[in-house]
């Protein structure tokens, strides 16, 4: 029997549970930050250019699927670690230097991760709403046929 499996790009676990998934997709859009690391991010662009641009090439390659996640607090911290890691990589600051997060956040003027979770939510509401669309309840009534008018 086969315990995980990959379809169309996401990591299928037997138990259902998604953190092998949510793993996966963070060492992705790891890879994917450190492939543009020479190029954009040690580059002399304003910061806000770099987080938009983080915004806009790594949190889809983060969020794909993100619809059938099961999010937990440690896979929100997890989430949250991999956000700041990004943060601290644009403002190009060393680990020996002692700032908190908030500091990076605030010279970025980004919230926490907690927004990307909204994001998240967002589109599991948005997928939801597809299929409860179709339900039984919103059915239009049976199209009755037309006959011809009787001339008696």
């Amino acid at each position: 029997m086969v315990n995980d499996f990959v379809y169309l790009n996401s990591l299928i676990s037997h138990g259902g549970k998604s953190e092998a998934e949510i793993l996966q997709r963070i060492g992705i859009a790891r890879n994917c930050f450190s492939l543009l690391d020479k190029n954009i991010w040690n580059s002399h662009i304003y910061i806000q250019t770099l987080r938009c641009a983080s915004t806009g090439y790594i949190l889809p390659v983060l969020l794909y699927e993100c619809e059938t996640w099961t999010i937990t607090r440690a896979i929100s911290k997890r989430l949250d670690a991999f956000d700041t890691w990004c943060l601290w990589k644009i403002l190009r600051i060393p680990y020996t230097r002692h700032i908190t997060n908030e500091t990076a956040r605030d010279v970025t003027a980004c919230g926490p991760v907690h927004q990307s979770l909204k994001v998240v939510r967002f589109r599991r509401l948005r997928f939801f709403g597809q299929p409860s669309s179709y339900s039984p309840s919103r059915r239009s009534p049976p199209h009755r046929s037309r006959r011809a008018p009787s001339t008696r």
